[in-house]
């Protein structure tokens, strides 16, 4: 009980100065760029190249946009995943999962859309926008496949069971002290997944946004690279749920977006989130200001958790998927010619231990 109470201490104390750096710091005045008023109107320096197309582009103006405190975002984080935890262990990583990241994304977005109009602006919420359609996405998906799929609220009560035999009968309050550990391990890593779009919207409020033309490319190349992601994973999960419900449950799919993508949801996630957290990085760096980095690094690493431990979990859940379906339709000629032709993705040596069927 004790080491239970340090460690629910210890996330908070964690998360709360992570995700200080980005949210409560004041402006140093080392960051307010050159032709600021007291007010905090500032002038507006345009780059002198081909950013230049609609609005006014990467600026150092200073911003009174309202970012959300640390509380509503330990809140946005932590309420979804210990109450959907709470009442059943796999909603702490699905429905989850996806409220809230989409609802922590959704706080940047709307502290965005007051901030003046620029191309990193626009750009930072875009990028927040795709982290919010991922979780809303997600869980649509996710509440179709719940009561339109009964492979998966079998493969959903299974998981339930297994997690119960755990815990033992130890009632309410052991289920309490065995799922808080991972409810808030799990929260921690969805506040690292959206921090990104936080970490953009505080560079916008003290007038830090990048400097580097290239840098402020390579953002917006990135942010794309996003969507790019996030939409291979909500095609591929469309196709996959479209072909089986035509075809059956067993049927193998290899044809769309699985012709070249072996399993473009997992894929797609990978290459969503590494892009969006490499896009803060870039945002960052770009401002060429060590300050900035100085004080943001916090939220970096909180940031460089998230994407680590994603991209651990989807590497695995590929791995797991890639040797089920080897076992399963290892020996049709159709799945020699299609592994030949598509990509796997990233993924870790295949565990010997068989897993829950997921797909």
């Amino acid at each position: 009980m004790r080491a239970l109470h340090y460690c629910s201490i210890s996330f908070l104390y964690i998360l709360s100065t992570l995700t200080s750096s980005v949210l409560a710091f004041a402006t140093p005045a080392s960051f307010a760029p050159a032709g600021s008023t007291p007010s905090g109107t500032l002038s507006t320096n345009r780059y002198p190249t081909t950013l230049n197309l609609a609005a006014p582009a990467v600026t150092s103006v200073l911003s009174n946009i309202a970012l959300p405190s640390i509380k509503t975002i330990v809140a946005a984080n932590l309420l979804p995943t210990s109450i959907l935890g709470y009442y059943k262990y796999e909603y702490g990583v699905s429905y989850a999962y996806g409220a809230a990241t989409a609802t922590t994304a959704y706080l940047a977005l709307s502290a965005l859309l007051s901030a003046p109009v620029n191309v990193f602006t626009t750009t930072a919420q875009i990028h927040a926008a795709a982290i919010v359609f991922y979780g809303i996405r997600l869980n649509v998906f996710l509440f179709y496949r719940e009561f339109c799929n009964a492979r998966f609220r079998r493969m959903r009560e299974r998981i339930e069971d297994r997690q119960k035999k755990k815990e033992g009968n130890t009632g309410l309050i052991g289920r309490f002290l065995n799922r808080t550990p991972f409810i808030l391990s799990c929260a921690m890593l969805y506040a690292g997944l959206a921090s990104p779009a936080l970490t953009s919207a505080k560079l916008i409020q003290i007038g830090a946004a990048p400097t580097c033309e290239i840098a402020a490319i390579l953002y917006r190349a990135l942010v794309g690279f996003t969507w790019f992601g996030f939409m291979l994973g909500a095609v591929g999960d469309l196709t996959k749920s479209i072909v089986k419900g035509k075809k059956g449950p067993d049927h193998l799919v290899t044809g769309g977006v699985y012709r070249f993508f072996r399993h473009p949801n997992y894929t797609g996630e990978m290459i969503g989130w590494t892009s969006s957290y490499l896009a803060s990085i870039v945002a960052i760096l770009g401002t060429k200001k060590l300050e900035i980095v100085k004080v943001l690094s916090p939220v970096l690493l909180l940031s460089s958790l998230g994407a680590v431990g994603i991209l651990f979990v989807l590497c695995a859940a590929t791995s797991n998927l890639e040797r089920r379906q080897m076992e399963k339709y290892g020996d049709t000629n159709e799945y020699k010619e299609w592994t030949k032709k598509s990509w796997v993705g990233p993924k870790l040596k295949a565990a010997k231990k068989k897993e829950e069927n997921q797909e």
